[in-house]
């Protein structure tokens, strides 16, 4: 909750009329994903930590499924929103796809079989776009 709180309060201070507009019920759409994304983390943890913490050998694959199959549900749920807005945030990158972003590069990296969800896919794709993105979220997990 902390780097939430960090990132609104950079937006606030440093770019408001680009990340944190005057407009409440234009703040509150990025929100709500800053929100959502709490969900997201509880239902990835399992699968990060025996994917990446763990040996192959000390690896629960039914933990990995279970994960699995929340993050899936979960990311159905982001793909279609993103259909109607293609960022989170509304029209543009905004505050709300920064802290998804980072789940999205997990989520993308983690040896696992994924559904496929083409607006995931295409905001994922245009995140990558993005120098600052590739530098700071685009890191080897570990």
């Amino acid at each position: 909750m902390e780097s939430n709180a960090i990132l609104r309060y950079l937006a606030a201070r440093h770019a408001p009329e680009r990340f944190w507009t005057a407009g409440p019920a234009e703040r509150a759409i990025g929100d709500k994903w800053m929100d959502w994304q709490f969900a997201f983390a509880d239902a990835q943890r399992d699968a990060f930590i025996n994917l990446i913490r763990r040996s192959p050998e000390q690896r629960d694959e039914a933990q990995i499924a279970r994960s699995l199959e929340a993050c899936a549900s979960l990311m159905k749920t982001l793909d279609a929103a993103l259909d109607q807005t293609g960022w989170l945030s509304g029209k543009a990158l905004g505050l709300g796809d920064i802290p998804l972003g980072v789940y999205a590069h997990t989520w993308f990296t983690l040896d696992w079989a994924r559904p496929e969800l083409p607006n995931v896919r295409a905001w994922y794709e245009r995140l990558m776009k993005r120098p600052a993105y590739v530098r700071t979220v685009m890191i080897p997990l570990t």
